[in-house]
């Protein structure tokens, strides 16, 4: 069976500090303004096309995680771990 798979990692670099923990708008009113009016609308397609994901191989040892969808804020040039947000 084809797949129509993707895979995106994007390190964008915030305009001011993001707190620990801060929440996907707060994250979000981070970044450069031209991709703050996107982004929300970005997610919403992401969830969207989530619900039809499949795990491919599943229940064989063989499985891959194919379902899943998110962003985190990367802290590791500060020394710290990142914080996840599920989408």
């Amino acid at each position: 069976m084809a797949y129509l798979r993707f895979n995106l990692d994007l390190a964008i670099p915030l305009n001011g500090a993001v707190a620990d923990g801060a929440q996907p708008k707060d994250i979000i009113s981070q970044l450069p303004l031209e991709l703050q009016t996107k982004i929300a609308g970005f997610a919403t397609e992401i969830r969207r096309a989530k619900k039809y994901a499949v795990r491919i191989n599943e229940g064989l040892a063989n499985e891959e995680h194919t379902v899943t969808a998110n962003f985190h804020v990367c802290r590791h040039d500060e020394g710290k771990s990142c914080e996840l947000q599920e989408i």
